[in-house]
């Protein structure tokens, strides 16, 4: 299971780092998502698990509706509020690149 995990997180830098076309980010990478919620109830680390995979198989939607689904867990920690928030922002962008320019 923890090489899965490592494997999805790799994965999703390697996505977002090849959006950003050379572009510095100063919000958190996907690698700082995870260790966020170390501490967190299993029923949230689980969702955060759901988030990993729908963004590693490409599944941004999913991701998307999962991480709201999370973003709205009053159990979060300031910390998760922004992880959360962080990621949620690099998803939206990573979407957008993929759609490219409207037509």
């Amino acid at each position: 299971m923890r090489i899965i995990i490592l494997s999805v997180v790799a994965a999703l830098v390697g996505v977002m780092s090849l959006s950003g076309c050379g572009k510095s980010k100063p919000a958190s990478q996907p690698t700082e998502f995870r260790p966020s919620f170390a501490t967190a109830s299993p029923e949230i680390k689980a969702l955060v698990d759901k988030v990993m995979m729908d963004l590693q198989g490409s599944l941004y939607a999913d991701g998307l509706k999962d991480l709201a689904k999370l973003a709205a867990n009053p159990a979060l920690t300031e910390i998760q509020k922004k992880a959360v928030s962080e990621l949620t922002d690099q998803v939206k962008a990573q979407v957008a690149t993929i759609a490219g320019p409207p037509k």
